[in-house]
């Protein structure tokens, strides 16, 4: 009678019988620039099965817009690679534990942005098994910061999202847009406020779009230049932002009302 190995390792390579992995996350709930925690459960299939590596991709979802029409789109953030190479017996279950320092730039998934952990085994000649887990995302501290700040100033936040745009020095193909209404407090122009953040090492740097149409953020970073009036540029240094949301919020209002 043949050996049934044979006609096991054909179906692992076809994702029947093969090896199966679930990332298990000690909180589901990070700041940007924090660390996230967990491990990666690796249980074996019917046949020793070759893992070159484990991967864990930090995702996020964006919008492309052509014309009047959006599609969602998703993109790496960050890329960790948490494995060497090793072999996983038949049924043998393996846990890898890991810590990610999260991106300072990462989106924050308040009021929209989906942003996600997908798992991913690279296995030698079998189709790959995946896992996937939303987590939420906090705002950095010095985003934190400036937020609080807006807030202070009398906006109320409306929403956030990720937009197809240049990302000012990194790699992704989008940023991301906080926008704001301005509320009761604030009597005077501009009636709304999209902002853009990009932290850097030392600095935060932001650009302020007062009372923008719906024009969308490729129209924003590709008009007029971050000279003043509607569209400002603002660099708060990490001086400015560990002073607190009330002196932050003096350094922007003179911008909002002088754009306005």
């Amino acid at each position: 009678m043949p050996s049934p190995m044979p006609f096991k390792k054909m179906l692992a390579r076809l994702g029947i019988g093969s090896a199966r992995v679930d990332t298990r996350l000690e909180h589901d709930t990070v700041r940007a620039g924090g660390d996230l925690r967990g491990l990666v459960h690796v249980q074996g299939g019917h046949t020793p099965q070759r893992i070159d590596r484990i991967e864990l991709h930090l995702m996020a979802q964006y919008l492309q817009r052509d014309n009047d029409r959006r599609s969602a789109l998703n993109a790496v953030v960050r890329t960790f690679r948490v494995s060497t190479p090793f072999t996983l017996q038949p049924r043998e279950e393996r846990e890898i534990p890991f810590s990610l320092r999260i991106p300072a730039h990462t989106p924050i998934t308040e009021r929209g942005t989906p942003v996600w952990i997908k798992t991913a085994l690279d296995i030698d000649n079998a189709l790959n098994p995946e896992d996937s887990d939303r987590i939420h995302v906090l705002p950095h501290p010095s985003l934190q910061t400036v937020i609080d700040a807006v807030l202070q100033l009398g906006f109320q936040w409306k929403n956030s999202y990720c937009e197809a745009g240049s990302p000012l020095g990194r790699d992704e193909p989008f940023v991301q847009e906080l926008e704001f209404h301005a509320g009761p407090e604030w009597k005077a122009p501009p009636r709304s406020l999209a902002l853009l953040p990009f932290p850097h090492e030392d600095t935060l740097e932001l650009i302020l779009d007062l009372d923008r149409g719906p024009r969308g953020l490729t129209s924003l970073l590709e008009g007029t230049p971050l000279d003043g009036g509607r569209r400002q540029r603002r660099v708060l240094s990490s001086t400015d932002l560990s002073s607190g949301a009330g002196a932050v919020a003096a350094l922007l209002e003179p911008h909002l009302r002088g754009g306005a």
